[in-house]
């Protein structure tokens, strides 16, 4: 299914790793996200404090695609909807080989999720 470069790239963005060298655009702002906002995998107690971190978050990353144009508008036509769960919705591109997962985070206290 995934060759190893793949996996391996995978692995380390789900395991919150900064990756050195790496030019794409998912890469370097995991990487921007990890290095500024501490992760944890346990539940906190003060998951409401940590809101405000989450909302700061929000804004580095809205400002960050706007600068990168990253921004999706709208899925295109042709995508096909796979499935979803508490907090994401997933689309499959027509070539399938590549997916677009549309996640709130609601269910995590940062957006750099381990």
């Amino acid at each position: 299914m995934f060759n190893y470069e793949v996996r391996n790239k995978l692995e380390n963005i789900i395991q919150g790793a900064v990756i050195q060298e790496q030019p794409d655009s998912c890469t370097a702002i995991k990487n921007q996200l990890c290095s500024g906002y501490p992760t944890s995998t346990t539940v906190k107690r003060d998951f409401e404090s940590k809101r405000l971190i989450k909302e700061e978050q929000v804004w580095f990353l809205q400002k960050l695609a706007d600068k990168e144009n990253l921004w999706i508008p709208n899925l295109p036509v042709n995508w096909t909807y796979l499935t979803h769960g508490g907090e994401a919705k997933i689309y499959l591109h027509p070539d399938q080989l590549s997916v677009v997962k549309l996640n709130a985070a609601v269910y995590y206290v940062t957006w750099v999720m381990n």
